[in-house]
C-alpha cells in the first residue's frame, strides 16, 4: 500500500475511534453497551476473523517462529520491568510486571493490518499472537498473583484464563485443521467471511468508547517511566528482529509493529482481580493507546518505503 493509501487508512481507523469516543461522552453508548460490544468481538467477529485467516492458511516453515518470538519477546520485556522497577514498592512492581508486557493485537492492531497489509500481514500477526497471549493469559496473570500479596495463585483460575479465551482457542483449533489437511465447509468460510467484516468497525470503536484523556496529576511521573520502558525496551526488541531475520519485508515490520502496540485490555481485569490501582492501570492502558496509533502509523509508513 502507498503512502497516501496508509494516511488515507489511518484517518477512517482515527475518525471511527472518535466516533466511538463521542458516542461515550455524550451517552449514546454507555460502557454496559460497550461491554456487549467486546462480548461480540472477542466471541463472534474476531473468531471469525481467525477461522478465516487460518483455515486458507499457506504453511512456511518460518510461522512457526512467530508463536515463539510472541512468547520470548514478552517474557524478556516483562523480565526487564521487573528488573527496571526493583527498587519500588511490591504493589507497584507487580502491576508494572503485569500489564506492561503482552500487547492488544485483536482490538488495535488486526483491523489496521487487515486494511493496510492484506491478509497476508494479518496472518504473520495471528501466528504472533498466539505467543503473545499466553504471556498475556498466563505469565502476566502469575506475576499479577504474586506480587498481590491478596490471593493466592490458583493453577485452575491459571488454567481458566487461557481457556476463557475464545480467539486464542479458536485461532489453536483452526491452526489443527489446517495442519491436518482438512478443509472447512464452504458455507461456514463463506459465512465467517460476512461475519469478519463486522470486526474492524467494531473494535476500532470500541477503542474509542475506552478512550479516556483524563490522568492522574500524582502519578505522571510513573506513568511516564512506564510508558518510556514499554516503548523503548519493545521497540528495540522489534526493530532489532525487524533488521536481523533473514524473512521477506513484511514479516519483519510486522515484528517491528509488535513492538511498538498498547497494553492488553486484560491490565483493567487483572487490576481488579489482584487489587491494583485501577486509576492508574486504565491511565497507562488509554495512554498508550494514543501512543501506539502515532507510533504505528510510523511503522506502516515505514513499511511503504522497502
Amino acid at each position: 500500500m502507498s503512502t497516501p493509501d496508509v494516511n488515507g487508512q489511518f484517518l477512517i481507523s482515527i475518525c471511527i475511534i472518535l466516533l466511538g469516543y463521542l458516542a461515550k461522552r455524550t451517552r449514546y453508548l454507555t460502557e454496559k453497551e460497550g461491554e456487549s460490544i467486546a462480548q461480540l468481538i472477542f466471541n463472534i467477529t474476531l473468531p471469525a476473523l481467525v477461522i478465516n485467516v487460518f483455515s486458507t492458511l499457506p504453511l512456511q516453515p518460518q510461522l512457526a517462529l512467530l508463536p515463539v518470538l510472541g512468547f520470548v519477546v514478552n517474557g524478556v520485556l516483562c523480565l526487564s520491568i521487573l528488573f527496571i522497577f526493583r527498587k519500588h514498592d511490591r504493589k507497584i512492581r507487580g502491576m508494572m510486571g503485569m500489564a506492561l508486557p503482552g500487547a492488544n493485537i485483536g482490538l488495535f492492531a488486526y483491523p489496521l493490518v487487515e486494511a493496510i497489509w492484506g491478509k497476508q500481514g494479518l496472518t504473520y500477526v495471528a501466528m504472533y499472537d498466539l505467543g503473545n497471549s499466553y504471556v498475556v493469559f498466563l505469565v502476566c496473570y502469575v506475576v499479577g498473583a504474586y506480587f498481590s500479596g491478596e490471593k493466592p495463585l490458583s493453577w485452575r483460575e491459571l488454567l481458566h484464563s487461557v481457556l476463557r479465551s475464545i480467539p486464542v482457542m479458536t485461532s489453536l483449533l483452526a491452526l489443527s485443521i489446517n495442519l491436518l489437511g482438512l478443509k472447512l465447509p464452504e458455507l461456514v468460510l463463506q459465512t465467517t467471511q460476512v461475519v469478519a467484516k463486522a470486526n474492524m468497525p467494531l473494535s476500532l470503536l470500541l477503542l474509542g468508547m475506552y478512550l479516556n484523556f483524563s490522568f492522574p496529576a500524582a502519578q505522571r511521573k510513573i506513568l511516564l517511566q512506564a510508558l518510556c520502558c514499554k516503548y523503548v525496551i519493545g521497540g528495540t526488541l522489534g526493530g532489532l528482529l525487524c533488521w536481523l531475520l533473514p524473512y521477506d519485508a513484511l514479516f519483519r515490520h510486522s515484528l517491528l509493529l509488535a513492538g511498538v502496540l498498547p497494553l492488553p485490555t486484560m491490565v483493567l481485569t487483572y487490576a481488579v482481580i489482584f487489587g491494583y490501582d485501577r486509576r492508574l492501570s486504565g491511565a497507562m492502558l488509554n495512554a498508550s493507546v494514543i501512543l501506539s496509533i502515532l507510533f504505528s502509523w510510523l511503522v506502516f509508513h515505514f513499511s511503504t518505503l522497502s
